[in-house]
């Protein structure tokens, strides 16, 4: 059976969007956690311990109550890693450094950032743990420590584990050089890279002028290569879903690739989860 895979339609008007997870195809409601991201209409939710954002402050009391919530989110200060915090209240990350959050607290919302790497969130509905992980290029991989915690400390199992792959900068967009496609052929699966057409740049002139180093290039495929890892975990194809929405291409989303190439700020948005 192919992976579920679903394009995520969004108004203009969102400042963020909530979906359910699937499990065997079916979507899961009521039952399970939420995931979400807040989008660029709702500016950037830029997260460092020794800073205030205000913005990001009242977008997350907005959600609550938009949803009746007393929940409390629970955020990590990224650094691009494969670290992973299994957390049962807020102050289990405070200060602290790493990519990904789990729990079992349905009071508490994991919360990372991106802003083109991939949101991968996951639920197992046997052992209730859920959470969420920021898969950069260099953290690609993460996933499998987060459900490598749900099946050691939560007894998770695998086939009751459900993931969703969020909106992230597709290979649509997402040029490297060789030496990052050795590392992805390497770790992940041959065909996550794909040598870019000789015409790209004159049909994807907005891209031309980022720095790519010298040599040949390609075309990267992080879902592929996220999919690799589920895949090799064991995870069931029909308890997946993949939002095909790119990042970059799409201005509803906050991009690093595409605005800073127009200016030196870019959009960081809030990828987080729970029950709403």
């Amino acid at each position: 059976m192919d992976f579920s895979v679903n394009r995520i339609d969004i108004c203009s008007d969102d400042k963020y969007v909530l979906f359910s997870f699937y499990k065997n195809g079916i979507p899961l409601q009521d039952v399970s956690p939420k995931w979400g991201m807040t989008l660029k209409k709702a500016g950037s939710m830029r997260f460092r311990w020794n800073e205030e954002n205000n913005l990001r402050m009242n977008m997350f009391s907005s959600i609550l109550n938009n949803h009746s919530s007393k929940s409390e989110f629970v955020p990590v200060e990224l650094i691009h890693s494969q670290i992973v915090y299994d957390v049962s209240s807020v102050a289990d990350t405070f200060n602290k450094q790493g990519d990904g959050i789990i729990t079992s607290n349905k009071n508490l919302i994991p919360v990372v950032t991106v802003a083109d790497c991939v949101p991968i969130y996951f639920y197992d509905e046997k052992s209730k743990a859920f959470g969420v992980v920021h898969s950069g290029w260099k953290g690609t991989g993460i996933i499998a420590e987060a459900i490598k915690i749900d099946l050691e400390k939560y007894c998770g199992s695998v086939d009751d584990i459900c993931v969703a792959i969020g909106p992230h900068i597709r290979n649509c967009c997402y040029v490297i050089n060789e030496e990052r496609t050795e590392y992805f052929r390497n770790n992940f699966c041959n065909d996550c890279v794909v040598k870019i057409e000789k015409d790209f740049f004159s049909r994807r002139s907005e891209l031309a002028n980022w720095d790519y180093g010298s040599g040949n290039l390609y075309c990267l495929s992080l879902e592929k290569a996220n999919l690799s890892v589920l895949k090799k975990i064991g995870i069931k194809p029909e308890n997946i879903v993949v939002a095909k929405n790119c990042t970059c291409c799409d201005e509803v989303f906050g991009s690093n690739r595409r605005e800073t190439i127009l200016s030196n700020n870019f959009t960081v948005q809030a990828a987080f989860i729970g029950y709403m």
